[in-house]
């Protein structure tokens, strides 16, 4: 398998970084965020996505890219979508604390390794 990377957000806009890079069958993320222009189509400033529906507005709207054995099985579960036993992604390498690069890793599996700097770490754990 040739070495690749997959762009889920993060290209001709601000936020929103998702980089996949596949090598050799293992899967890592450089940063899980937000984009602003995606969560701008669909939501005010001052709205918020329903919680009680997990992670399925996000998957609907798209705001997060469809892809299996990468997210919460209780927010799956809240959406009433399906689960995939084994995870497809290793870890995420998180760049720095941006919401436009860490705040959509909360909706990541929990058996998902973030990797970060210790500076990074700091500060997510303050905010």
């Amino acid at each position: 398998m040739q070495t690749s990377l997959t762009f889920y957000g993060g290209i001709g806009e601000i936020g929103g970084n998702k980089i996949l890079l596949e090598d050799k069958g293992t899967k890592v993320f450089l940063d899980f965020g937000k984009s602003f222009a995606a969560r701008a189509k669909f939501f005010e400033w001052t709205d918020r996505p329903r919680t009680a529906n997990g992670v399925g507005d996000f998957l609907a709207l798209g705001i997060l890219p469809e892809l299996k054995g990468i997210y919460r099985r209780d927010l799956l579960q809240l959406a009433k979508l399906p689960q995939v036993e084994d995870r497809s992604v290793s870890a995420v390498i998180l760049s720095h604390a941006h919401s436009d690069h860490a705040d959509y890793i909360s909706f990541l599996r929990e058996d998902i390794d973030i990797w970060m700097g210790e500076t990074t770490h700091r500060v997510i754990k303050a905010i």
